[in-house]
């Protein structure tokens, strides 16, 4: 598509009555879709996690990639669940602060302060429940990967800041009930002010953290203390049979806490290469999630 027929369908977008807007974003990744079917650049922005299209020509494409790591102004036009970008341009220095606005959470920043969304209502928790994608296979993903693509599907599609509750088996449980698992992980949300498992494979509803412990333990009678500390699972595995902890939204799997409190490894923003490959836990992921690719090959755990 040339980008005077692009014009033309973003014309014809507006004459439809489409949602309009504009943000302050950093272009964080742009990328090449090259199925001719859907050629399109696609921009991902850093400040909600949204993938923003153009039309995918060699002038274009020069210019949108000049622009990766740059603060913009993107005009977008939206259309059932996709982004249009009518303009995009780098912005001036002293157009905007960038130590007020924060413009690119696929990056560390030290002024970045983790706030969870409180959600007025378990209703409302309920209406973010029944919007998760539910088709994740636990046979065939591992629970990290469709909580890190919940909390993250809650945050670039909702605007929610969610948590993540752990539920780690102590080498005490694993013994005495012959189990294999020694954690388990879902997004959490606070509504009403009480908190709320958002595990959308084993539950079918927001549940209390202790229905959510109850449910995997099948009984009531074992509580799971709560701690904050990854040592102090790790150095307790026979004084309790489990324990929870929360942790920000960004938080994918047990290491990543163990390199925080051990070697002082922040972490308050998302890395791109791990929802590129989180992503796969759900049927349909490359068109669901087509922009969260980096272009190379997957990590690997």
């Amino acid at each position: 598509m040339s980008i005077k027929q692009w014009l033309l369908v973003i014309a014809m977008l507006f004459s439809l009555g489409v949602q309009a807007g504009e943000i302050f974003t950093t272009v964080f990744n742009v990328l090449d879709v090259k199925d001719p079917d859907k050629k399109a650049l696609l921009v991902l922005s850093g400040v909600d996690g949204k993938v923003y299209r153009s039309t995918n020509t060699k002038e274009n494409a020069e210019a949108l990639k000049a622009l990766v790591g740059q603060v913009v102004k993107l005009t977008f036009a939206t259309e059932g669940n996709k982004n249009y970008i009518v303009d995009i341009r780098a912005v001036s220095r002293n157009e905007i602060d960038e130590t007020v606005y924060d413009l690119n959470h696929f990056q560390y920043s030290e002024l970045r302060k983790f706030a969870p969304t409180s959600l007025q209502s378990y209703e409302e928790a309920i209406h973010v429940f029944n919007n998760m994608l539910n088709d994740g296979d636990k046979n065939r993903s591992q629970c990290f990967k469709r909580a890190h693509m919940w909390a993250f599907d809650m945050w670039s599609k909702l605007g929610i800041t969610s948590q993540k509750i752990f539920m780690f088996y102590t080498a005490r449980y694993q013994i005495v009930d012959e189990f294999d698992w020694w954690f388990h992980v879902a997004p959490l949300v606070t509504a009403g002010g009480i908190d709320y498992v958002m595990d959308g494979t084993f539950m079918k509803k927001p549940v209390t953290v202790k229905e959510w412990t109850d449910y995997f333990l099948k009984t009531s009678r074992i509580n799971c203390p709560a701690i904050t500390h990854y040592s102090q699972y790790e150095d307790h595995q026979w004084t309790k049979l489990c324990y929870t902890m929360k942790t920000p939204m960004y938080f994918l799997r047990p290491l990543d806490m163990e390199m925080r409190d051990k070697k002082g490894v922040q972490r308050n923003h998302w890395v791109l290469p791990e929802l590129q490959d989180a992503r796969q836990a759900f049927k349909g992921w490359e068109e669901t999630y087509e922009g969260l690719d980096t272009g190379k090959r997957n990590i690997k755990y």
